[in-house]
Formats: C-alpha cells, sequence, structure tokens
C-alpha cells in the first residue's frame, strides 16, 4: 500500500513541478538566472523534484540499489535549493538595507551561509551514496547525511537571525522590495517543517520517519507540501517583483568577486584612473548611493 501511496505522491509532484518548472524558468528570464539572486535555485529545485519523482516511481518496477540511493540523495538535495534560494531573496533585501547606509551584513557572513549549505549539500550526497539498510528494513543513515543535515541547520538559523534583526529596516526599502522579507517570514516556517522532517528521518529513522518508505501522509504533510508551498510563494514574488537595474544591485547580488574586480579594473583606465585604482572604492560606493537615489526616485513615482 505505501508504494502505492508514494507512487500518487511522485505522479503529483510531477503534474505539480512541470509547470512551476515553466514559471520558474520565465522567472529567472526576466530576473537574471545568476547564482546569487536566488531565483536560479526555485528551476534546480523543480528539476530536482521532477527527477526524483520519476526516479520514485522507477523504483517500483527495478528495485536496484543505485536508484534507492538515488531516491535518497534527491530527497536530501531538495533542501539546499530551498535554501539557497531563500539566501538570495536574503541578500536581495539585505542589499537594500545597506544601500541606505545602515549595514548590518556582510558579503563575508552571506557566503559563508552560502558555503554552510553547500556542504550540507555535498555531504548529504556522499551520505546518500553510502548509507545501507539493516535486515529489519530501517536504513543505516552515514553519519555524512547527520553532518549535513546539522549544516542545513545552522545555515537556516543563521538566515533566520538575519531576517530577524533586518526585517525592522523594512520601512526604508521601496514597497516593492518590503514584500521581499515578509514572503521569507512567511516560508521560513514551511522551510523549518521541512528540514525537521529530514533531521528526524536521518537522526531517529523509524517506520513512520524514513526517507525509503517512511509514512506517507507523515511524508506528505512534512516535506511535499512544504516545498510545494515554499516555491509557489517564491515564484509569485518573483512575478511581482521588478527586475533590478544593474546599477541598483548592491554588494550582496552582484557578488563583488572577480566580476567586480575586473570592471573596477575597466572603469578605471577608461577615466584615466589607473594609478587611483585604490581609491576606487569608496567613490565606487558613493556612486552607487547616488545611483541608488536616483533610481528610487523613479521607482516611487512608477509605483504609484
Amino acid at each position: 500500500m505505501t508504494i502505492h501511496a508514494r507512487g500518487i505522491v511522485s505522479v503529483v509532484e510531477v503534474i505539480v513541478y512541470i509547470p512551476a518548472l515553466i514559471a520558474a524558468i520565465i522567472v529567472c528570464s526576466r530576473h537574471g538566472f545568476s547564482r546569487s539572486s536566488g531565483w536560479i535555485y526555485t528551476i534546480i529545485l523543480c528539476l530536482v523534484r521532477v527527477i526524483g519523482s520519476v526516479c520514485q516511481l522507477l523504483t517500483y518496477s527495478n528495485h536496484s540499489s543505485g536508484l534507492l540511493q538515488a531516491t535518497i540523495i534527491i530527497d536530501s538535495i531538495g533542501i539546499s535549493p530551498l535554501l539557497l534560494a531563500t539566501l538570495g531573496m536574503l541578500s536581495r533585501f539585505v542589499d537594500w538595507i545597506n544601500a541606505r547606509g545602515n549595514s548590518s551584513f556582510t558579503v563575508k557572513q552571506f557566503r559563508l551561509v552560502q558555503l554552510l549549505i553547500t556542504l550540507g549539500l555535498i555531504l548529504s550526497i556522499a551520505g546518500g551514496t553510502s548509507g545501507s539498510t539493516s535486515s529489519s528494513g530501517v536504513p543505516k543513515i552515514a553519519t555524512t547525511s547527520k553532518v549535513g543535515i546539522v549544516l542545513y541547520i545552522v545555515a537556516y538559523v543563521a538566515m533566520t537571525f538575519a531576517l530577524f534583526v533586518s526585517f525592522g529596516s523594512r520601512s526604508s526599502v521601496p514597497t516593492q522590495e518590503a514584500r521581499v522579507p515578509v514572503v521569507m517570514g512567511l516560508a521560513l516556517p514551511f522551510i523549518l517543517v521541512r528540514l525537521v522532517y529530514s533531521a528526524v528521518c536521518v537522526f531517529l529513522p523509524s517506520h513512520t520517519f524514513s526517507i525509503i518508505d517512511g509514512s506517507v501522509p507523515v511524508f506528505v504533510c512534512m516535506a511535499v507540501l512544504e516545498e510545494f508551498v515554499v516555491v509557489a510563494m517564491y515564484l509569485v514574488l518573483g512575478f511581482n517583483l521588478s527586475k533590478m537595474d544593474p546599477s541598483e544591485q548592491g554588494e550582496l547580488v552582484s557578488r563583488p568577486w572577480k566580476e567586480s574586480r575586473n570592471r573596477n579594473r575597466n572603469r578605471g583606465q577608461s577615466q584615466g584612473r589607473e594609478e587611483q585604482r585604490q581609491e576606487l572604492a569608496p567613490q565606487q560606493q558613493q556612486r552607487q548611493h547616488h545611483h541608488h537615489h536616483h533610481h528610487h526616485s523613479h521607482g516611487s513615482n512608477n509605483a504609484v
């Protein structure tokens, strides 16, 4: 019966995520496919879920351990795009606050959270490949999977804290952008439930909480629905936000790594400021501030 029920869930996931995938591609083509903006992860999540559901359906006709591992891995992979999409939203919001001069978080901190999520992902994949099933049918979960979940939880706590700290600055960002933290605030509890489900499956695997053959109602209520809701919220938000001008993107979203260094260099040469390259950074920030105010006045007119 469980197989049958889980199969129905997989079919529903395919039905839900294929349109969601199309919507996500539209949102991304509007906001850009860059990794830092977070929208790309909605595409990845939808893809992972479609592939996962197909794998799940294939396991009924073919009980190979490879497909079993694929199912475990794909289940745990699903959390990282959820978290990375959330991090993208958060960096967009914090950028707007930083542009107002009351900076609370730095690029380094965001990069650290991104690193945690990425490591969690790598460990989850490693754990999925080394997990095995004991004779009683309860899966033995690899330690790597456990560490992976812990890293996800740490990243989640960091993002929740960052949102909590910066939530009060909503009033200083354009009305349209002020929706971002609100949607994040609504999404975070769902992501928490999703994390708790995975954590229980990994730390206390039982016949109710098992990634492979756990209780289907519990799986649906604690994992599947949460992902549906969060993806839906983010996609609706994506359709309701206007595309950010490159000059409006703060440093968290545009991620001033290699790209901006080259940009500074080119800009420096074009302005014959080769020797002043060291001084470019503060000037650029000022310049960005001018841009910001300039753009906001436009933005508010449009909003009205």
